[in-house]
């Protein structure tokens, strides 16, 4: 692996002099605008991304593992319809995901992972997934990939409003609105999102029936969540801007026991999360400076039975400062540096306050030899109170070929930090632990022809010192230990066509696509819970004001445990959803639109977890205005 590294840099850094020294005078005149639109595109230079609509939102608005599970090459784990739900990119751990709220890590301080049924992604303006390793840029867990959601401020004058609800089957409902307005000098966004829903579906699993032989239900597993969103903008000219963020969260959900006795479940889990962020943009003569200030806390209280009330509690807050400076030699050379200073803090009723606090220190250059040639090195090192972090660096490259095709490559490094569950948990924590530490490559090309979009991507992911909770001498305790090699390797590909038929018909189709082999080299064996195959599709014919749409998911077989034993494992998914949607009013800036939506059209039996089974056949009516 290191040897193909080595050869694929050295092959980058001669296509970099081939390039300069073809290129002639002419090609270094300055364009103002080269560095302005590919400035953000730099800082992840040969990573693939995908980046969701909102028309995509308010087709899975349930919750946001529906939304990923249907619009990215994320695999997921989850205990049931709305219960607790986590990330397996690229044949990853959940704790190798790291979800980002305007630029900011919202992963759990215990257990390092999140949660997708209990964030409240609606609100957002901006949901970008990327595939790969970001450590460079974000920090620990970034390995499998990076989940941005991001709210966007606009200065120009205006009024938006959006606003959404829907009603299906088990008494759910999910709603969000969204005000964003500009003076010129201000800038404000307002929003708020409601679910809630009995989730008590009845299993089809024949194999399991109640003491009248009939079929069982969903018991003990309704929930509801809310969320507030406020953010607030100052523009004292259009190179000096300032930024308030700030949402909250709450979640309460009962955990159904599954089967083969849903109705023993008796546990109950509230969330509380509240986020604030400060950031202020200056430019000024070739230099760009960015300050962020943010301040997190989070919140969990567990019931053991849901009458009662008393609980189990983990609390923990983050406290932050990020400065980002760069500077513009010209449109084809820029530096940049980071400086970050982070404190955490979290205690659970088992676990005394632990504090841990981070200090990291990054640069990067950008460099464009010709128009068709961007490189990047980057290079990050954390000192923490706790471990000896490795350092992080990324090298990467994209050679536009011509109009239509563009080659991508990006080498780095990247790690991850054991959590506070790994160190601290009572008796079985391991304080001998040491962060993940992993070598990742990626190779890929981007093809745009007309309408049509296809991204492929060869990745690579050699992790040492993986961390993995394993039982104890025989006892039914289990503990993390450093102990795996582990390689992932696989190829993504994602494709978009729009099909203009006539005047007033449109076809639209998007679709992911990954091939994953994960194996712990120690072993040989593959690791549980992932997928060798998943694919997911979106079509959409549009027919002056109707659309008729189908949405489709292929997950393969899935081993449940290291030795691949078939009686544990989880058969192939396959699910099929569709719906129509009815223009009721359109003008300017004002649209309704009446949908309808039928989940699992197919009435299938399947599960993404064992003994936890998904929803059959469910319907959805909802209403979509935007004025």
């Amino acid at each position: 692996m290191m040897k193909l590294c080595k050869a694929i840099l050295i092959i980058c850094m001669l296509w970099c002099a081939v390039s300069v020294a073809q290129n002639d005078s002419i090609n270094r005149l300055e364009k103002v605008t080269l560095l302005a639109n590919t400035t953000k595109k730099q800082e992840e230079l040969g990573l693939k991304k995908v980046e969701l609509s909102v028309e995509q939102v308010v087709k899975n608005p349930t919750n946001f593992t529906e939304l990923l599970r249907y619009n990215s090459p994320i695999a997921f784990k989850d205990y049931g319809n709305g219960g607790a739900s986590s990330a397996r990119f690229r044949g990853t751990s959940a704790t190798n995901t790291l979800v980002l709220w305007n630029g900011v890590s919202i992963n759990a301080i215990g257990n390092g992972q999140v949660d997708f049924n209990a964030i409240s992604a609606s609100t957002s303006d901006n949901i970008t997934v990327n595939s790969g390793g970001g450590s460079v840029q974000f920090g620990s867990g970034a390995i499998g990939g990076v989940v941005q959601l991001n709210d966007i401020l606009e200065f120009r004058e205006h009024q938006d409003f959006d606003l959404f609800t829907s009603y299906g089957s088990f008494n759910t409902t999910s709603n969000f609105f969204k005000a964003n307005i500009g003076t010129g000098k201000w800038a404000v966004k307002v929003a708020s999102t409601y679910n809630k829903s009995d989730n008590d579906y009845e299993y089809l699993d024949t194999r399991y029936k109640d003491e009248n032989g009939k079929a069982l239900k969903n018991i003990n597993g309704n929930y509801k969540n809310y969320g507030v969103d406020f953010s607030l903008g100052y523009q004292f000219s259009s190179l000096n801007k300032i930024y308030f963020y700030t949402t909250k969260y709450y979640g309460n959900r009962l955990f159904s026991d599954g089967l083969p006795n849903p109705s023993a479940g008796t546990e109950r889990n509230e969330d509380f999360n509240q986020r604030n962020l400060l950031k202020w943009d200056l430019s000024f003569n070739s230099f760009k400076q960015s300050l962020k200030i943010a301040y997190l806390t989070q919140e969990f209280r567990y019931y053991g039975d849901k009458e009662a009330t008393e609980y189990n509690f983990g609390k923990s807050n983050q406290k932050l400062v990020n400065y980002d400076l760069s500077y513009r030699f010209s449109n084809y050379l820029r530096l940049k540096y980071t400086i970050a200073y982070k404190v955490i803090d979290g205690a659970t009723n088992d676990l005394e306050s632990r504090k841990r606090n981070g200090f990291t220190l990054g640069g990067a250059v950008f460099y464009v030899p010709t128009e068709t040639l961007t490189t990047s090195f980057q290079i990050r090192r954390e000192s923490n109170s706790d471990f000896s972090v490795p350092m992080s660096v990324s090298v990467a490259a994209e050679k536009k070929l011509n109009k239509s095709i563009v080659l991508k490559t990006n080498l780095s490094t990247n790690y991850r930090i054991p959590t506070y569950n790994e160190l601290y948990w009572p008796v079985v924590g391991n304080l001998d632990l040491v962060p993940e530490k992993s070598k990742q490559l990626e190779l890929g090309v981007d093809v745009d022809v007309n309408k049509l979009h296809l991204s492929a991507t060869y990745f690579y992911i050699h992790i040492d010192d993986k961390i993995i909770w394993l039982p104890t001498g025989g006892t039914n305790l289990w503990r993390p230990k450093n102990i795996q090699k582990v390689v992932n390797q696989g190829f993504e590909t994602s494709l978009s066509y729009t099909l203009r038929i006539t005047k007033n018909q449109e076809l639209l189709a998007t679709s992911n696509y990954t091939f994953t082999n994960a194996v712990n080299k120690k072993t040989e064996d593959n690791l549980p819970f992932v997928p060798n195959h998943l694919l997911n599709y979106n079509l959409e014919y549009t027919y002056k004001k109707i659309s008729l749409y189908a949405q489709g998911l292929y997950q393969s077989k899935v081993y449940t445990t290291e030795d691949s034993i078939d009686f544990y494992s989880i058969d192939a998914v396959r699910v099929l959803n569709t719906g129509i949607n009815f223009t009721l009013f359109i003008k300017e800036n004002t649209k309704l639109v009446l949908g309808g939506k039928i989940n699992n059209i197919g009435n299938n039996t399947y599960y993404f977890t064992n003994l936890r089974p998904m929803p059959g056949r469910n319907y959805n009516l909802n209403i979509h205005y935007k004025f």
